[in-house]
């Protein structure tokens, strides 16, 4: 570790930059360097964020550094120079498994130097997250590009890059006719006006043709029953992947929903994680999904927060949920819970089959009514 701290030291001094205080701290103590999380709104560094230089001076001290497997770089001051080093560090590094550079400053630029270091037959990097970045449509069309001939990657995190109907066209294209081994896809937030049955049909067939992705978030999509109904009826139904995880949140799905989503259920029977907070189910889809939930084997994490879901609806999920036997993370703060949803959870989270449950309810009595209370998970 001496001779590393020597060349970190040295590089930092060939840029011109102060060395990263973790980084140098970790390197005096003669701590390893396999994890590096070096998060711009952690206490250490929420004053003094990492800029693109020492981002260039960090990179060429790790080249032959073999015990390096993952580096986070979130929320810094990081853009398409630092990109370019990484990309470069990631070319010579092979050890380097899982790269994080959410909430950056990274454009198409940057995403197209990664892209053309992942694009090679070399590449072993598996996680790539480049959330909240201003990627825009040039970028991820880059990153679509690579995904036709990368084999290295199993997780990408494009959420709130800016991405349009062009980026998610194109990721989705480059999913249905090349790529083969990605297994976890973030697609949050893309930046359209509104639903859009182009992207959805393209996601349709994605879906209907790729066999490898196992999770997957189209979560804020403006997502209608309509496409839902697309996205089930001729893209799940065919689907030959063994789905585990889906989120569907912040969408536009209506109490009309529900009868598509118990057939979804039906047809994704590996799913452990299902998040549908942030829509309008209501008291119909509630109950659709009350009727199925039961037959869901393997179901772990059920999301429905904010979906205005009444008595009806929290009573009949709440009727369920010790049938649900592998259920152990239930979120539903955010409906209409009367008298009779509280004494119902109450009584149903006493039963002992739920006592491994989480949720983020806490029911408690007073002069006789009981009542519900807002709890972490």
């Amino acid at each position: 570790m001496g001779d590393l701290r020597e060349l970190y030291l040295q590089k930092c001094s060939d840029f011109a930059c102060e060395p990263i205080a973790p980084i140098l701290e970790a390197l005096n103590a003669g701590r390893p360097l396999g994890v590096i999380a070096l998060d711009g709104k952690s206490k250490a560094l929420f004053n003094d964020r990492v800029k693109p230089m020492q981002v260039f001076a960090l990179c060429e001290s790790l080249y032959e550094y073999g015990a390096l497997s993952v580096l986070r770089l979130s929320y810094n001051f990081l853009n398409d120079m630092a990109a370019q080093a990484i990309s470069r560090l990631i070319q010579v590094n092979a050890g380097l498994r899982m790269l994080d550079l959410t909430g950056n400053e990274v454009t198409g630029q940057g995403a197209a130097a990664l892209a053309g270091v992942l694009a090679r037959p070399t590449a072993g990097l598996q996680a790539l997250v480049l959330r909240n970045n201003p990627l825009k449509d040039a970028g991820v069309l880059e990153i679509a590009e690579m995904l036709r001939n990368n084999t290295s990657l199993t997780m990408l995190d494009l959420g709130d890059t800016h991405c349009g109907i062009q980026g998610l066209i194109g990721l989705a294209t480059a999913l249905t006719d090349g790529n083969s081994t990605l297994k976890i896809l973030d697609l949050e937030d893309p930046v359209v006006q509104g639903p859009q049955d182009s992207t959805f049909q393209h996601l349709t067939r994605m879906l209907a043709v790729n066999s490898s992705l196992t999770e997957l978030s189209l979560a804020k999509h403006r997502m209608t029953d309509p496409q839902l109904d697309m996205l089930v009826t001729y893209g799940f139904a065919r689907s030959k992947a063994p789905w585990t995880s889906l989120s569907l949140r912040g969408n536009h799905l209506s109490p009309f929903a529900g009868p598509t989503l118990e057939r979804l259920l039906s047809f994704c029977p590996r799913l452990q994680r299902l998040n549908l907070s942030s829509n309008a189910l209501g008291n119909d889809g509630a109950v659709s999904l009350s009727r199925c939930l039961a037959y869901c084997a393997e179901l772990r994490e059920l999301d429905v927060r904010s979906n205005a879901i009444g008595d009806v609806g929290l009573m009949a999920l709440a009727g369920v949920l010790q049938l649900v036997h592998t259920l152990e993370v239930f979120m539903l703060w955010g409906n209409n819970f009367g008298p009779g949803t509280c004494r119902a959870l109450a009584d149903a989270l006493q039963h002992p089959s739920l006592r491994r449950l989480r949720t983020d309810v806490r029911p408690y009595t007073v002069d006789g009514e009981v009542m519900l209370a807002l709890q972490d998970v």
